[in-house]
């Protein structure tokens, strides 16, 4: 599929939309992408669901699918693996290769790389931790649990530690030692969502089945994704031919599985189910267009209408759809639901009472019903269908709020409390029944239990526009009049107008569990006179909060200090995405807060989105433009831009404000020599090292910039001080060997490349580096040793095979040096360099004619290179000599 500039970007800006904690979205994202040809940023998406949650399989095989179409994943490793061939120091690159190898499948290849990181540094957690996934992704468990119980070891203060060591040990099934590390992760983070929701798992096994579902509630109540259930769609699903099967027209009931052969209809389902009304209507229109099934596709139009609100078009379908099938009860109700809204009372009752008679226990039925006689004054009736629809197993949260708020309003206030209290305690995410206690409390005159009630609800969903209003209300009758000016505050940004709590309609939509199922945004009205006078148990009240666990009155807003201090932790132990999900969560807090901010320019910069990070540095400088941690954070993204300019005046301000800070003159130093100016860099380095003496990076970065001076012998007295800090520093002993091959003293620089293989085996470069000295020092027999082992680890390296076949060459070996060369050509028949020196060999067989046209292809193909010229002289002498071989044969 073509996308023209518009689609795409619509497109693309889904990635901003989507709940960037939510797995399954980015999945389903990363599906869409795919399906419209999006293919990079679809492996991106599927990166991301895996991320967030490993054990996502339908993400792992969307990815697989995705990386064997567009081998993104195979460059990627490739670049990765050039990067440590040229750096093996680069961190960051063995870092990125063995998150991608993990995101592959391949964990024994991620280990191997993570494990490199852990042996050059055992206190880096970050390297530590993933060695650990990795060991556990490939079924190694003891040794998983061995890595975090070091991990713990080293940071006994982190709950993201402890939490995967609990997980690992109950996938041993040590279930009480796996209870004792979730427990200590709560203990240091209580609101670490997943630490709960895991601790429900080890609960439930051990027997404890009701602290289980409490501790179920708590994740819930700290991250609703938990509550939530949606496809995830496959792209084997999605690219199944239509043909390949035929399918029964299904008007189907919750809960169905999402029929593989109806890719469109899938996907609308997907759009839908995140809001994106227009793109799902879109999507239902190809499904119609392509054959797919026309009564569920028109279905699932008409549930949209009826969410968009459409009534008019909505019912035109359902009255289509009943024509084909009268029994259906659901959409007998749903019908009902369009012409209540539509202002068709005695019409809606009729359809609900229809649906009823077809499903006598269909609680969204009875709930809707009882909403229309209470509209219609019927409140008896109204309050007995409400009633009938509470009675099942898993009652739904609908029909139980509509109870207590129709007992509120009939002034059946003990009724309406116990009913608002009954959805507490099924373990039901409880705003809007913490909402409707606090209105029973507030019309009792119990003002502070009012105000606590609020605060309950605010906790449970930050987001409740009508609890932050209701809560301002209250404490503003308790004289807290900062506190109300808050509440109203973060009331008004999330709606600007107050509606307080409506009777809710329901409806089933397709696919969706009923016990979960979308409450649609549909309300209504109903007044109900009540004339009844005030009676009330005051001991129920009084037990209430003590009954429900209610605990100490604190801030609503508290939640944000533990999800950021569990981002910090995901950060730190480099866990990206994890960190961006609890930073998404906390925004939800404090949008604008400087350490919010920061915490998100911290994340983009460790991804290498340094504009994004740019912003996010200065959007926390614009609340507290003096924190240090800001400046310096905009200062290294200005210098990872290019922007060099901009970054030097508060680099230097940092420096002067903050001498001893050993990063900061870093940071200064490398402005400096971005500036221009590598006098002054070296000046703010050597400072630094004063301030840090056991830093050998510092002094290598004095020598590396010693060495572009021309001052070969400061930059060698700083490679040795480097040395001294540690011995071990494989990229300063390459600097320092290079140092010498350039004075052609063959002997030192032996030696530093030794050190440098010794000190790191797989340094690709500093193999070719040594083999290059040997051969040119006489020995190219040793050189192809050197580059035999190189070349056991990987065939395919071309700087390696080239300098294999050079030394064959120099050892008098031409037939395999020939052979060598043009197995780099079978590689890349453009490679100039093979094909210089197959024509060298060529001509030391005599065969003229061949090497002449092989420096011919040297000269078309790089004209202006330095194989160019040397090709041109030695075709010229080809020629003379092959002019005076045939002379000589006349």
């Amino acid at each position: 599929m073509v996308l023209n500039d518009q689609e795409r970007a619509a497109l693309l800006s889904f990635a901003h939309r989507i709940d960037a904690s939510d797995a399954g979205a980015h999945n389903n994202l990363g599906a869409l992408y795919y399906v419209n040809d999006l293919f990079e940023e679809a492996v991106e998406q599927f990166a991301g669901a895996l991320e967030l949650d490993s054990k996502m399989t339908v993400a792992q095989r969307n990815l697989e699918l995705a990386h064997r179409r567009t081998g993104s994943y195979d460059q990627r490793v490739t670049k990765l693996r050039d990067r440590l061939r040229a750096n093996p120091e680069d961190r960051e690159a063995r870092w990125e290769l063995g998150k991608a190898l993990a995101v592959l499948g391949q964990s024994a290849a991620a280990a191997d790389e993570f494990r490199v990181l852990v042996s050059d540094d055992e206190k880096d957690l970050s390297a530590l931790l993933q060695l650990a996934l990795a060991e556990k992704a490939g079924g190694r468990m003891e040794e998983a649990t061995q890595l975090l119980e070091r991990a713990c070891e080293l940071d006994d203060q982190s709950s993201v530690v402890r939490s995967y060591l609990g997980e690992t040990l109950y996938n041993r099934g040590l279930n009480r030692e796996a209870l004792d590390a979730l427990t200590e992760a709560i203990k240091l983070n209580p609101e670490h969502a997943d630490a709960h929701y895991l601790m429900a798992f080890v609960l439930g096994d051990l027997g404890r089945h009701e602290e289980a579902r409490a501790a179920t509630k708590r994740a819930i109540q700290l991250n609703p994704l938990f509550s939530r259930a949606h496809t995830n769609l496959s792209l084997e699903r999605l690219s199944r031919d239509r043909k390949e099967e035929e399918v029964e027209p299904v008007l189907a009931e919750s809960p169905v599985s999402v029929n593989e052969s109806l890719p469109h209809l899938n996907l609308g389902l997907a759009f839908r189910q995140k809001g994106y009304y227009r793109e799902a209507m879109q999507e239902y229109g190809l499904a119609l267009d392509r054959g797919e099934d026309g009564a569920m596709v028109q279905q699932a139009m008409a549930e949209v209408y009826l969410l968009q609100r459409d009534f008019s078009a909505a019912l035109e379908l359902y009255d289509r759809l009943l024509q084909e099938v009268p029994d259906s009860h659901k959409l007998w109700n749903e019908r009902g639901v369009v012409l209540h809204q539509l202002g068709r009372p005695a019409d809606a009752i009729e359809s609900y009472r229809r649906s009823v008679e077809l499903e006598s226990d269909y609680s969204l039925a009875l709930n809707n019903l009882a909403v229309s006689l209470a509209q219609q004054g019927q409140n008896d009736d109204a309050v007995n269908a409400l009633a009938e629809a509470v009675k099942r197993d898993r009652p739904l949260v609908t029909p139980q709020l509509n109870l207590g708020l129709l007992l509120f309003k009939l002034g059946r206030f003990e009724l309406a409390l116990s009913a608002f209290k009954k959805i507490l305690e099924s373990d039901q995410v409880g705003a809007a029944a913490w909402n409707g206690i606090g209105m029973v409390l507030t019309e009792l005159g119990r003002r502070e239990d009012a105000r606590n009630a609020f605060a309950r609800a605010v906790e449970e969903d930050p987001d409740s526009a009508e609890a932050h209003y209701d809560l301002s209300f209250a404490l503003s009758a308790l004289g807290d009049y900062d506190g109300a000016l808050r509440e109203v505050t973060r009331a008004q940004t999330l709606n600007p107008y107050y509606n307080p709590l409506k009777f809710r309609l329901a409806i089933d939509l397709q696919y969706e569990d009923p016990a979960i199922s979308v409450v649609p945004e549909i309300a209504a009205e109903v007044t109900v006179e009540s004339g009844v006078p005030l009676k009330f148990d005051q001991g129920l009240i009084d037990n209430l909060f003590a009954e429900l666990d209610q605990p100490p009155d604190r801030p609503p807003q508290g939640a944000t200090k533990g999800r950021l201090s569990l981002a910090r932790d995901y950060l730190n132990k480099g866990l990206l995405d994890l960190a961006a999900a609890e930073v998404d969560r906390a925004s939800g807090h404090d949008p604008e807060g400087a350490e919010t901010q920061l915490l998100a320019g911290q994340i983009f910069a460790r991804r290498g989105l340094h504009g994004e990070a740019l912003e996010r540095y200065r959007a926390a400088r614009a609340v507290m433009s003096d924190r240090a941690d800001a400046r310096l954070g905009e200062v290294r993204q200005l210098l990872a831009l290019g922007r060099g300019a901009e970054a030097i005046q508060e680099a230097i301000s940092l420096g002067d404000e903050w001498p001893e800070d050993a990063d900061i003159l870093v940071t200064l130093a490398e402005a400096r020599l971005a500036a221009g100016d590598p006098a002054k860099s070296l000046e703010a380095l050597r400072l630094a090292r004063q301030r840090a003496p056991h830093r050998a990076d510092i002094l290598k970065l004095e020598g590396d910039i010693a060495a572009d001076m021309g001052d070969v012998e400061a930059a060698r007295e700083s490679y040795e001080d480097a040395l001294l800090l540690n011995p071990r520093f494989a990229q300063v002993h390459f600097n320092l060997g290079r140092s010498y091959e350039a004075d052609e003293d063959w002997k030192m620089a032996e030696r530093c490349y030794r050190a440098a293989l010794e000190a790191l085996p797989t340094f690709v470069e500093a193999a070719l580096a040594l083999a290059r000295v040997y051969r040119i020092t006489g020995h190219p027999r040793t050189a192809v040793n050197l580059l035999a082992d190189v070349l056991a680890n990987d065939p395919s390296d071309l700087g390696a095979l080239l300098a294999l076949g050079h030394s064959l060459l120099d050892d008098g070996r031409l037939e395999a040096s020939l052979q060598t060369f043009r197995r780099i050509l079978a590689y890349d028949i453009c490679h100039v360099g093979a094909q210089f020196f197959t024509g060298v060999v060529l001509a030391r067989l005599h065969r003229y004619g061949e090497a002449i046209e092989q420096w011919e292809q040297v000269v078309s193909i790089a004209p202006d290179g330095p194989f160019a010229r040397e090709a041109r002289n030695h075709a010229r002498s080809a020629r003379d000599l092959q002019h005076i071989f045939r002379t000589g044969a006349a």
